[in-house]
């Protein structure tokens, strides 16, 4: 979810048969390595479903738009492209199959909050729906119409898909300001979002790890398809000690405390096949930050006793005089994860399940809201690498994934879960991800 943001947008659809994860976790033993990921499918009927997934299924009947079991008939069914369900063939029968629905709604009923909710017009984005359930003026029926995206930044072009007659259209360079789309007043037509539908992301997560026994890990997560595409790659030395905190600067740049308040800068040499890290650099002492987290843009946010702070990271390897400007934003940050979301924004959970966002801006000067008002306190470590992406760490070794479709809209209803990463394999008892690598 921006992550809601534009389309940042898968490279593949999720239409396709999903990515599986090529090399295993950490297993439980810290030593040996757990099976391959499990693939990750499509959308289940009525479930969430992408807009990358939304088109690629919209476009599937357009294809086959000239066989016989796609005339255009309201008392006739065909299935969708994965033989999931059938479904009628017309306009909102057509949008239906699209969204993966598991009912039948006409165009009146797709206008209703069990499935959508009204969006403005320059909101659009593509999978969304304009439906004419107001025209009283052509003597035509009602009619939904698959918004396909704009064709211009300045958003007056855009193209869509439509069911209202044989064969299904496909059209582009449509504007609102044009009297009519598809015989209907342009007027008429509302715009409005499914509930299920989430943004594609693309990117990956870098995730930086470690073990029990102090041992680095690093890890690959393909944020779009939910799966672990390289590592975890364990390395062989041990940093001496299991860090208190760690933040991922770069990526091969972490910072770590000590059980004793020191602050280490680890290099990372090589993550590839193997991982090999230089001695840990001595940066200096009183850090007894219970969680740290880097913004991607020259910013570490660390919580002691409650009280957050916020220091400028000057170099991206940086010595002792690079971290400066220790600033105190407040007290009463009881958080037990820290992550950040955005350059001058943080989130993190609470022992009674609340998902937290904040929005920095300086000493005393900040704002915050509840995301999700519980459940979350069942995450020991919270991830963001951008992008509206978050992904969850369990106890019991699970890693999930969620998405916000705003992340700095301090709020939560644009928030949904996508599922495991991985059901068990990460042991490692600190995770850390590069900020700033999804769009």
């Amino acid at each position: 979810m921006t992550l809601k943001t534009a389309l940042r947008r898968l490279t593949a659809t999720a239409m396709s048969a999903s990515v599986a994860a090529t090399l295993g976790v950490v297993a439980a033993t810290l030593t040996s390595m757990s099976a391959p990921a499990p693939a990750h499918a499509a959308s289940s009927l009525g479930g969430q479903i992408t807009r990358a997934e939304v088109i690629s299924r919209a476009t599937d009947w357009y294809n086959r738009r000239y066989d016989s079991d796609l005339t255009y008939n309201q008392s006739a069914y065909t299935w969708d492209g994965i033989r999931s369900r059938q479904y009628r063939r017309d306009c909102s029968g057509f949008v239906g199959m699209a969204w993966h629905l598991n009912a039948d709604p006409n165009t009146q009923g797709l206008d209703d909050s069990t499935y959508t909710f009204a969006i403005s017009r320059s909101e659009l984005k593509p999978g969304d729906l304009l439906d004419d359930v107001y025209d009283t003026e052509s003597g035509y029926p009602y009619h939904a119409i698959l918004f396909g995206g704009w064709e211009d930044t300045a958003k007056t072009r855009f193209w869509y898909y439509s069911f209202g007659s044989t064969p299904l259209v496909k059209r582009t360079g449509a504007s609102f300001s044009s009297a009519t789309l598809e015989g209907h007043p342009t007027s008429s037509y509302k715009s409005l979002r499914y509930k299920n539908i989430v943004d594609d992301v693309s990117g990956n997560a870098s995730i930086y790890g470690v073990l029990a026994d102090g041992r680095l890990t690093y890890s690959v997560v393909d944020v779009a398809a939910g799966a672990r595409t390289h590592g975890a790659v364990v390395s062989g030395a041990s940093l001496g000690f299991v860090p208190r905190a760690m933040a991922t600067l770069n990526f091969n740049t972490i910072l770590v405390t000590s059980p004793t308040g020191g602050l280490y800068r680890v290099d990372v040499v090589t993550n590839d096949t193997s991982l090999t890290f230089g001695a840990p650099v001595y940066l200096g002492g009183g850090w007894t930050h219970d969680l740290l987290a880097y913004d991607g843009n020259g910013h570490l946010f660390g919580i002691a006793d409650g009280v957050l702070q916020r220091y400028t990271v000057t170099a991206a390897k940086p010595a002792a005089g690079n971290i400066t400007s220790r600033v105190v934003i407040d007290a009463g940050f009881t958080l037990r994860t820290l992550t950040t979301t955005g350059p001058d924004w943080i989130a993190g959970t609470v022992a009674d399940g609340r998902l937290m966002s904040y929005r920095v801006r300086g000493a005393g000067d900040w704002t915050s809201a509840v995301l999700k008002a519980s459940t979350w306190q069942v995450f020991d470590s919270l991830m963001s690498p951008g992008g509206g992406v978050y992904f969850g760490h369990k106890s019991d070794g699970s890693l999930y994934r969620y998405v916000d479709e705003n992340p700095y809209d301090l709020n939560g209803s644009d928030l949904t879960g996508l599922g495991a990463v991985d059901d068990s394999g990460w042991s490692q008892v600190r995770l850390s991800t590069q900020p700033r690598t999804v769009a």
